[in-house]
């Protein structure tokens, strides 16, 4: 007869010398078996132990990176590339990735928005409900009169579709209201939603005017007539990480916790007596009484009573707390004592904290990454461990990312295409980074290839420089040029202030009182004249000697080198024409 494998967890008290069963703990009592249960110790964890939701966090935006669109049409990939950005779509892969660690699966919908409008039955004239307010909502009837031929009447709801991205809903299901079916030799599934109470009681609400302007039509007749709804697998993903083939729990997987059910209940255990020292032995006990050393035939102690003698020292500790300065008198000496206070020593610390690395360590977590440690010796191989063991999460991001975008796809009419989440190689880029750094400090290598490690474009670079370089030498010659100006200025009123006259080849430019107009515009037609053949820099150099000196003369030669300048500007066209005449 083949025995039952049960036989051997049990204890069975008929056979003698047999020791109790180690594995059939404490936590064995309160281990559930079923995935309605396991869903909701799932719950109670992530809300009762705060490292572990931070973790499992972590877990989920570490591999958060960017989105790359494989797109043949360059338009649809920059409209994809907006969608995306106006979903959040690294929100929606955050919350997506805590439920499928927290609770080993994470259904997703994506929604497509809707206008909804009431139509009369009588004149068929249809009015967005947006805009309106005064229908009455009951039993998912909408009453309303129509203000086209005054029908007072319950009116028929149209919900149709709106191409609006902003109106389009990314919701992660909770997984205890999601019912599935599964056929495991062909792998098809069907999948729920099972109404929660309270969300029927809050959308059917009589004369409510919000839910009945947004909850979708079909949701509405699953409530009238008490059923569940059937998902549309176009719109819906189930993503779940991988459960033992042993374990049968028809379609869904197995919260990661489960695994780790005696770890988180030892670590309350522990936490729950360390809650008790906190209460009882923090704070010491103290107490005040009469000295042993007290003789007892002394009249003082034969003649107090011991409601006075205790009222006395309750009156002691309260001027002691008002004013902690202040000093009392004793007939008789008594001691202080003070009882417990050894909380500290008594709290399992380290305890506590060898059961959350257990739980760390079992989520394949690092606990210098967890605990932002990690030193730039180990990170390498740590974090390529890391990756590696939850190369799942990627799996799971991109099948997520690819359903959204086929779904934005359709509805904005777009050319298919393949979305994907960049690598994560953090981990060898480093050691990557460093090597190649060498090398082109060494000159063996582009300097390009460095540059491209992070993103940055080569010849673009090199266009800046050039171009901070001309600016560079630009603003020189304009700062030499206002130094010779200033030179020029001072040399000219050193000059003016001597008597002396001016220097030899140096121009006077000052104003005369006695110049009139006519002198002042055969002077600036002279000097330009003598400007006009030079280059660009003397040009400048004079005028700014010019204007210094004399504003007014200034002026006038810089309109009439303006002048000249236009008269061979023609003058260079016509000879062009005429060659070509």
């Amino acid at each position: 007869m083949e025995q039952d494998p049960l036989d051997n967890f049990f204890t069975n008290s008929k056979q003698s010398n047999k020791y109790a069963n180690p594995f059939y703990g404490v936590p064995m009592k309160y281990l559930p078996n079923n995935m309605d249960g396991m869903l909701w110790w799932a719950d109670h964890f992530l809300l009762r132990f705060g490292f572990y939701r931070t973790a499992l966090s972590r877990i989920a935006n570490y591999f958060i990176t960017q989105i790359n669109v494989d797109c043949d049409d360059e338009k649809s990939k920059e409209q994809y590339d907006d969608i995306f950005e106006e979903l959040n779509w690294k929100e929606v892969l955050a919350e997506a990735g805590i439920n499928l660690l927290a609770y080993g699966n994470t259904f997703v919908s994506i929604n497509q928005g809707f206008d909804r409008f009431l139509s009369c039955p009588k004149c068929g004239k249809t009015s967005a409900i947006d805009r309106i307010n005064n229908f009455k909502f009951d039993k998912g009837k909408f009453t309303y009169t129509c203000p086209g031929c005054s029908n007072n009447g319950v009116h028929r709801v149209i919900d149709k579709p709106n191409r609006d991205i902003g109106k389009v809903n990314i919701v992660c299901w909770n997984p205890r209201e999601i019912k599935l079916r599964c056929e495991e030799t062909t792998g098809s599934y069907e999948y729920y939603w099972d109404i929660p109470e309270i969300y029927k009681k809050k959308v059917t609400a009589k004369n409510d005017k919000f839910f009945p302007k947004k909850v979708p039509t079909v949701i509405y007749e699953a409530i009238h007539e008490n059923r569940m709804i059937v998902f549309n697998t176009k719109n819906f993903i189930h993503l779940k990480i991988a459960t033992p083939a042993s374990l049968k729990t028809d379609g869904k997987a197995v919260p990661l916790c489960m695994y780790m059910f005696d770890d988180f209940f030892m670590l309350k255990v522990l936490e729950r007596f360390n809650e008790v020292i906190c209460y009882e032995d923090i704070n010491p006990f103290r107490v005040i009484a009469m000295s042993p050393n007290t003789q007892m035939n002394n009249p003082i102690l034969m003649a107090q009573d011991g409601g006075l003698w205790a009222a006395a020292v309750d009156q002691m500790i309260e001027k002691h707390r008002v004013d902690p300065g202040s000093y009392y008198k004793f007939p008789f000496t008594f001691e202080f004592q003070q009882l417990g206070g050894q909380g500290k020593n008594l709290a399992p610390v380290e305890l506590i904290a060898a059961a959350q690395n257990n739980i760390l360590n079992a989520l394949n977590i690092p606990q210098e990454l967890y605990a932002m440690t990690l030193q730039t010796q180990a990170v390498g191989p740590a974090l390529r461990l890391f990756e590696n063991s939850w190369s799942c999460v990627v799996d799971a991001y991109n099948k997520l990312l690819q359903k959204i975008g086929d779904v934005a796809g359709k509805i904005k009419g777009l050319t298919p295409a393949k979305f994907s989440l960049l690598p994560i190689t953090f981990a060898d880029d480093m050691e990557r980074k460093s090597v190649i750094g060498q090398l082109v400090s060494s000159n063996s290598i582009a300097r390009s290839e460095f540059l491209n490690l992070y993103k940055i474009d080569y010849k673009d670079q090199i266009r800046k420089k050039m171009q901070e370089e001309a600016d560079m030498q630009e603003l020189q010659e304009e700062e030499m040029e206002r130094q010779e100006l200033r030179r020029a200025n001072k040399a000219s009123i050193f000059n003016q202030g001597g008597g002396q006259g001016g220097m030899p080849g140096q121009s006077d430019y000052s104003a005369s009182s006695t110049s009139s107009p006519q002198e002042v515009l055969a002077q600036a037609q002279e000097i330009a004249q003598q400007l006009f053949p030079k280059d660009g820099a003397e040009r400048r150099q004079e005028l700014q000697k010019i204007k210094g000196q004399n504003e007014t003369l200034w002026s006038a030669v810089k309109s009439q080198l303006e002048q000249m300048d236009q008269q061979g500007k023609s003058e260079g066209l016509k000879q062009a024409k005429g060659q070509q005449q």
